[in-house]
């Protein structure tokens, strides 16, 4: 297995994508037939913790590896012979943030390694063409990326003020099969890589042990689907760049007419949008949108949460809230977590420090604790405000405190906090640490005063 080949094969195709733009690519089939190429995205697919997550096949990594020779014999065999078939998608149901359930569907474990090489196909192809304000499910790009560009939208002198947050229904569930296939033709004039691709669309779902046809959609967990996702809606990306992406002059002549200039920000399947101009327009490019969407991509628009919303009235983005504040007589555009994250992180907290995990070490339950605060701190770094990440880290400090007077029934808070506890003599923080095991629990810029530790059991 020679990954340099791989990279090299991925570099060309990305660098004739790149210069030639209407170039439609063939013989990408054959890649497939690479015993390279297919062992690396099997290496790939068996190092990722989803894979000890079974198919309907019920088969796991440990299985694989245990009989992975002949596996992949097998699976390259029926790759040339072109007699592969893939296999329905088991479908799970996820809990999501607002009481709901998120559909999940977990590919075989075979039918990830085929997508995982068809994925090394197609992004270099794909990665050309996609818009810059695109910046969901693509490498080397983060959420950040999305805010950096929107935040200096906001300033005194671009007036972006009003933002459409577009929330698309059912994305994933609702993707519409000929027209995605219709899209990728644009690029792909190899039959076989193609109708290999339509399997998998085709291939259905297993629910309760009963199988269901797929007649639109792309499951959530397939290793593909990130990618034909991006496919399906770069279509809406470069409808609206072709109509709100003007050099200078020409977006400063709509400002004279009394128009609005518009920008684009894509993150998978949540956008916002953001203008200048007057709020009668701004309604009436909303219309634009769902028209576009519903005639041209089959997709609907949530009415109930596609809304128009002025910055100073603040709105949600990517788990972040933006809004513009007026600070001392000026302006300030603030970057902070949104309520609804910091909700979820609380409550993941709250479920870990409860009676239910008295029974768990205290060094083994730091570090659980570490881990998420350490995450959710290191993701919301570049916000405005340090209160808030005082707040997650306040709220911590006191779960583990109230965890400990559970776990240690009958013993005094102030023992507690001193055997448990102590202060850096160096910065106002104070650590929760396990003496004997060394793990520490920091409490980033807050030092608990003796009122609230009263307030405490």
């Amino acid at each position: 297995m020679n990954p340099t080949k791989m990279a090299e094969k991925q570099k060309f195709l990305a660098k004739t994508a790149s210069e030639h733009p209407d170039h439609r690519f063939t013989n990408l089939y054959d890649l497939l037939h690479w015993d390279c190429w297919m062992h690396i995205s099997a290496e790939r697919v068996l190092a990722r913790p989803g894979s000890q997550t079974d198919g309907v096949d019920g088969q796991t990594r440990k299985a694989f590896k245990a009989d992975y020779e002949r596996q992949m014999t097998t699976l390259i065999d029926q790759l040339k012979r072109k007699t592969y078939q893939s296999q329905p998608v088991r479908r799970v149901y996820i809990p999501k943030h607002d009481g709901k359930k998120r559909p999940l569907g977990i590919p075989a474990l075979r039918d990830r390694i085929v997508q995982e090489a068809l994925r090394a196909i197609l992004d270099p192809i794909y990665e050309s063409d996609f818009h810059p304000h695109s910046l969901g499910f693509r490498k080397g790009r983060c959420t950040m990326d999305a805010i950096a560009v929107l935040m200096p939208m906001f300033n005194t002198s671009v007036k972006h003020y009003y933002v459409i947050e577009g929330d698309l229904q059912s994305y994933f569930d609702t993707v519409h099969h000929r027209t995605l296939m219709k899209l990728l033709r644009r690029r792909l004039k190899d039959r076989a890589l193609l109708d290999l691709l339509w399997k998998f669309l085709k291939a259905g779902v297993m629910e309760g042990g009963l199988f269901a046809r797929t007649e639109s959609g792309v499951p959530q967990g397939g290793v593909i689907s990130p990618l034909l996702a991006n496919v399906y809606l770069n279509e809406f990306d470069q409808w609206a760049a072709a109509q709100w992406e003007l050099d200078r002059n020409a977006r400063r002549r709509r400002r004279e007419a009394g128009l609005g200039n518009y920008t684009m920000v894509r993150y998978a399947d949540d956008f916002v949008v953001v203008s200048n101009g007057p709020i009668a327009e701004v309604k009436a490019t909303k219309q634009a949108i769902q028209q576009f969407l519903e005639n041209e991509l089959h997709l609907t628009l949530s009415e109930e949460k596609t809304v128009i919303t002025h910055v100073n009235d603040g709105f949600d983005f990517l788990g972040f809230h933006i809004q513009r504040e007026q600070v001392n007589g000026k302006w300030a555009v603030h970057l902070r977590p949104a309520a609804k994250a910091k909700e979820r992180v609380k409550r993941k907290l709250k479920d870990l420090t409860s009676s239910n995990w008295t029974w768990m070490d205290e060094y083994t339950r730091l570090k659980t604790l570490n881990a998420i605060v350490r995450g959710w701190a290191e993701y919301y770094r570049y916000t405005s405000l340090l209160a808030d990440i005082g707040e997650i880290t306040r709220f911590t400090w006191f779960r583990y405190l109230n965890w400990l007077l559970a776990k240690h029934k009958g013993s005094h808070k102030g023992q507690l906090i001193r055997e448990k506890t102590r202060r850096l003599h160096d910065c106002t923080r104070w650590h929760a640490e396990v003496r004997e095991g060394g793990n520490t629990l920091e409490v980033y810029q807050w030092l608990p005063t003796r009122q609230e530790l009263n307030r405490q059991h």
